[in-house]
């Protein structure tokens, strides 16, 4: 495709097998929503009746459990969709809070305008089960191997995936492309900030990691 406004969008798996006609209707038919860092996109248990897809930057879903703990489920990048459940359900809520770590643009489209769409292109439907297996899939064995693992592997572990979703080459390793706070680590691993700024300490002094300003650098070696 070669007109810019619609070619970023076109790259997201979701969208393979589309028609021009029908991609440039969805395009047309999105919302824009422009975001700073810290802003909201949504919050936990806000009406789901949207979905989301990241032209550019980065959010983490964050959800509160009863108890006050902040849990970092994930963290979703450029190209990447998330709100799909509010396809399956009218009245779902939103399981977590879509909070920007830097500036982001996003387009948005309602159920309505994505159920029209499906209806013209059936295999789009069937693409967004795939996707949402995918993600629970992962989950499941994200959650199994913590279960096991000590602090260090989870937290290595984490940058090895952090490195294959945001990574970008760079002298002597990967980039992780993403700005994350000690205390943003420790939510996503299970474990206390004093910890990890422990692990963090040693993973750096064994030459596993090491720090170029606000990102970590993984070395190629670990992955």
């Amino acid at each position: 495709m070669n007109n810019n406004k619609y070619s970023c969008l076109y790259d997201i798996p979701l969208f393979y097998g589309m028609d021009n006609t029908s991609f440039k209707s969805f395009c047309h038919a999105s919302g824009k929503i422009a975001l700073k860092k810290g802003d909201y996109l949504f919050k936990q248990s806000d009406p789901a009746s949207a979905i989301y897809i990241i032209k550019e930057g980065s959010l983490k879903l964050v959800r509160v459990t009863e108890g006050g703990e902040e849990i970092i489920l994930q963290i979703v990048a450029s190209l990447e969709v998330i709100g799909e459940n509010a396809l399956f359900r009218k009245e779902a809520l939103q399981p977590a809070s879509a909070i920007a770590l830097e500036d982001t643009k996003i387009c948005s489209m309602s159920r309505e305008t994505f159920e029209k769409i499906i209806e013209s292109n059936p295999r789009l439907a069937c693409q967004v089960i795939e996707n949402l297996g995918s993600r629970l899939y992962n989950l499941w064995n994200q959650m199994a191997e913590f279960n096991i693992q000590t602090t260090r592997n989870k937290l290595l572990n984490l940058f090895v995936q952090l490195a294959k979703q945001h990574g970008k080459q760079c002298s002597g390793g990967t980039l992780i492309n993403l700005h994350l706070t000690q205390q943003e680590l420790a939510s996503m691993v299970g474990a206390s900030r004093v910890m990890v700024s422990q692990v963090l300490k040693e993973l750096i002094q064994s030459g596993s990691i090491f720090r170029n300003k606000k990102n970590y650098i993984l070395k190629d070696r670990c992955f």
